[in-house]
């Protein structure tokens, strides 16, 4: 007898899966505000993909790398 549970786990395809999990996304923005350059990186490569989602997340992170960025550097240069 199946239950509800397994009749939605046989309808799921791999199309319905997010293209981008919370855990990667909070992941790279977190990495992103220790060190800028994971967020320019992992935005530039997200945001040539075709998939308007990989595109959004990608645009996120690259913006959040390079406003971490100038916060660094406005940050070491008022430390001098």
């Amino acid at each position: 007898m199946k239950t509800n549970s397994d009749e939605k786990n046989e309808n799921i395809s791999d199309n319905d899966k997010p293209v981008i999990s919370s855990g990667q996304n909070i992941a790279i923005i977190i990495g992103t505000i220790l060190f800028p350059v994971i967020g320019v990186a992992m935005g530039y490569t997200f945001y040539k993909k075709d998939n308007p989602a990989a595109k959004k997340a990608g645009r996120n992170w690259l913006i959040l790398g390079i406003i971490m960025f100038i916060v660094n550097i406005s940050v070491v240069s008022t430390m001098k």
